[in-house]
């Protein structure tokens, strides 16, 4: 059992993290003791010199996209596509270097900031690819455009049950090939599995470890993936076998990841990963969320779309208002966007726990929220978490905490979302990404990135729980900003207890040597991470970085 001291710099210890100067020591795979600056240091077979540089506990992504993230860098960049005219031209081009019949795929495209958010008919992408399968993912990855064969290929078509209304449909009742939620998350996957087929398994395998490396190269230590399909299982222990990351995962329907399995007894046993088995399920969607508006911000936000429209000449929001299932509930207007009714989602749910499932429930506005929370009232099971909880009241909070629930959420999205949910009027009479409000309401927290829908990397996500600053320099209900060191708990002990690991990721004697080395203070802009430690083991870089001397 070898020792490795960590020296001359800033350790952030303790089960509530607060900058100190001092030292720790490793022994094996734990942390052994820390001690301050004035304490002599023990002897140990290597000394690591931080050189006044930051040492944190890993990182913990509880809800990262991983396997879904490893796709990027082999499909088409969307994020440069402005217009439905300019995804056309870079359709037409791919189609160009593709043959016949290969999918053609952009992903993280941004459909809302396209003008009038028109996206091109499904028979448009089958001129400029002619005839290929097609499609054209929204960064959010809860919908997207296909073309013709693209649809056909999905088996969505004229006669397929929708009852949730996931596929847009023309006038005669023919897909127009933009496509929502579990309609998407299918194409998605048949898209995947036709690229994972041309690949081969060493192509994919190289996805993945490049995808895994680039969760170490960012402090982050353990991370989860929210709803994989059971065919994918097997790849990810496969990839957990071959990387230091600690990897684990939640269960979604074979047809996709943004449906839960209809029967527990379909599905693998656990562990999945390193953590118990658990199942996915998705309450609302993400641009169609969930939400119950009281008086005030109904009026807020018919104000500034109306505002947007004719100061701005930006009719965006007020298209998004008017694309709305709404309906009047007394003097709240509720944005009817729930996935389940709420008597069945409780059946399935406690199906799955009673079978030793984690359940895992997706609710971003706070219509959702609530129904998540009286849900796990109701099926009580440890480590259930509710992921994202984007928007919502006090009435919402005091159920999540009445619940016992962790929430994980992201407070990388507000730089992104925010303007988005100002220009909306959501911040009236709602809490956007509501930190301070969860902390104080007893509510336990997890700081995660929703990568690749939300930037990956954990420094942006905790500068962000703490500044909360828009890119136009303003803040995003200020109030619920948090401290450095409840942000950094909330994104290392955290969320290891959401994943089901309460106690970990800290830095305090007996706990895993799980560790990230900041070039300086993390809530720094010019901070980075200089290496990544796992279990004791340097997990990234391979080599010595600069300014870190080892003997």
């Amino acid at each position: 059992m070898g020792t490795i001291l960590f020296r001359n710099g800033t350790l952030w210890s303790g089960e509530r993290p607060a900058p100190r100067a001092g030292w720790l020591l490793v022994q094996g795979d734990r942390v052994s003791r820390c001690g301050t600056d004035g304490e002599p240091e023990p002897a140990a077979e290597t000394t690591v010199d931080l050189e006044g540089g930051h040492l944190l506990p890993g990182f913990c992504d509880a809800h990262s996209h991983l396997s879904v993230g490893a796709w990027l860098p082999a499909v088409g960049d969307g994020r440069s596509l402005r217009s439905a005219g300019e995804a056309l031209a870079a359709v037409r081009a791919a189609a160009a270097t593709k043959p016949p019949g290969a999918w053609i795929v952009f992903g993280r495209v941004d459909l809302d900031h396209w003008p009038g958010a028109r996206v091109p008919a499904a028979e448009s992408l089958d001129e400029a690819s002619a005839g290929r399968p097609v499609l054209l993912a929204d960064l959010t990855l809860h919908r997207g455009v296909l073309s013709s064969e693209g649809l056909r290929r999905s088996e969505i078509g004229r006669e397929t049950h929708d009852p949730l209304g996931d596929i847009v449909r023309g006038r005669r009742g023919e897909p127009t090939g933009l496509v929502w939620e579990r309609a998407f998350g299918r194409a998605l996957y048949n898209a995947l599995r036709a690229l994972a087929a041309d690949a081969g398994e060493a192509g994919v395998d190289g996805l993945l470890d490049r995808e895994a490396q680039a969760h170490l190269r960012l402090g982050i230590t353990r991370v989860h993936e929210p709803g994989v399909p059971p065919e994918v299982h097997a790849r990810l222990a496969a990839l957990a076998a071959r990387t230091p990351l600690r990897l684990s995962w939640s269960a979604s329907a074979s047809v996709g990841f943004l449906e839960p399995p209809d029967d527990p007894r379909t599905l693998p046993p656990g562990p999945y990963g390193e953590a118990p088995a658990s199942v996915k399920f998705f309450l609302d969607g993400a641009t169609r969320c969930a939400l119950c508006l009281p008086p005030g911000a109904v009026l807020a936000s018919l104000g500034r779309a109306l505002q947007a429209a004719l100061v701005e000449r930006d009719v965006a929001p007020l298209a998004m208002l008017a694309a709305q299932r709404t309906r009047l509930d007394g003097l709240h207007l509720h944005m009817a966007w729930e996935r389940f009714d709420e008597p069945a989602l409780r059946a399935r749910v406690g199906a799955f726990a009673g079978a030793g499932f984690v359940p895992r429930l997706h609710a971003i506005g706070n219509a959702a929220v609530a129904q998540a929370a009286r849900t796990l009232a109701a099926v009580r099971t440890p480590h259930a978490t509710i992921e994202h909880v984007l928007l919502a009241r006090p009435e919402e909070i005091a159920l999540l905490a009445a619940c016992g629930v962790i929430v994980s959420t992201q407070p990388g999205f507000i730089p992104t979302h925010g303007p988005a949910m100002r220009a909306l009027g959501l911040d009236v009479g709602l809490r956007p990404v509501p930190l301070g409000s969860l902390l104080r309401g007893g509510v336990a927290i997890a700081i995660s990135s929703d990568h690749p829908c939300g930037p990956l990397d954990p420094l942006h996500n905790l500068r962000h729980a703490v500044s909360r600053r828009l890119p136009d320099g303003e803040r995003l209900a200020a109030a619920e900003a948090i401290t450095p060191g409840e942000a950094l708990h909330a994104a290392t002990a955290g969320g290891a207890a959401a994943v089901g690991f309460a106690g970990e990721g800290t830095l305090v004697a007996g706990a895993a040597a799980d560790l990230v080395v900041c070039s300086g203070d993390p809530f720094a802009e010019g901070s980075r991470v200089a290496s990544t430690w796992v279990g004791g083991r340097r997990a990234w870089p391979p080599a010595a970085p600069e300014g870190v001397r080892e003997s």
